[in-house]
């Protein structure tokens, strides 16, 4: 295996992860901001809220009734920020963390595909969409080539999305073709429709 292509890859790595930690740290930053906007905006709406309903009363009931309902409010508040914020917060990290290491994975799985399938990682090629790779395996070899579609799941699913499933079952029906294009005809095609028109 060439040690250089693999030290170029760890390099491409190493900033992926730097420019995702960047860009996930500022997300994040986002929320801590949204979260603190929502709570000022809510404990707004309850203060006037609770103010209203003390308004109806007397003033006798007003002073009895607003110390314990403050305290029980403000208890109950506190208690809300700290369950949501936190549950947000570790939320937020837990799908960044997912994110990124599903997208870093999809990336570098030739490196970890190699070996599995037998094929030189110079002879695997990034799609993204409708499949992740197309590898060919022997390509390099100079042996007779075997063409392989991946596509890579990250998370506990392994199920295809329609388009992916349409493309898997193609391939099962070998509704696959290789062609040969000569872009001179093509042109030629376009002129003569043009000038048709």
């Amino acid at each position: 295996m060439d040690y250089g292509i693999l030290l170029f890859i760890f390099i491409i790595f190493i900033a992926i992860i730097i420019g995702i930690i960047f860009y996930y740290s500022r997300k994040i930053s986002l929320l801590n901001r949204k979260i603190q906007e929502e709570y000022s905006r809510a404990q707004q709406q309850a203060q006037l809220s609770f103010n209203s309903w003390v308004q109806q009363y007397s003033q006798q009931l007003r002073t009895q009734m607003e110390q314990t309902i403050k305290q029980q409010y403000e208890n109950i508040l506190n208690q809300w920020k700290m369950q949501t914020e936190e549950q947000i917060r570790r939320d937020a990290i837990e799908r960044s963390i997912n994110t990124i290491l599903g997208k870093v994975g999809e990336e570098f799985s030739p490196v970890f595909l190699a070996e599995k399938y037998n094929v030189n990682l110079k002879d695997f090629r990034h799609l993204g969409s409708p499949v992740d790779f197309i590898a060919f395996k022997g390509l390099s070899d100079e042996a007779d080539p075997e063409i392989i579609f991946i596509e890579i799941k990250s998370g506990k699913s392994t199920r295809l999305t329609d388009r992916e499933r349409k493309i898997q079952d193609a391939i099962k029906a070998g509704k696959v073709k290789y062609e040969v294009v000569n872009i001179n005809d093509l042109i030629g095609e376009v002129k003569e429709k043009i000038l048709k028109e």
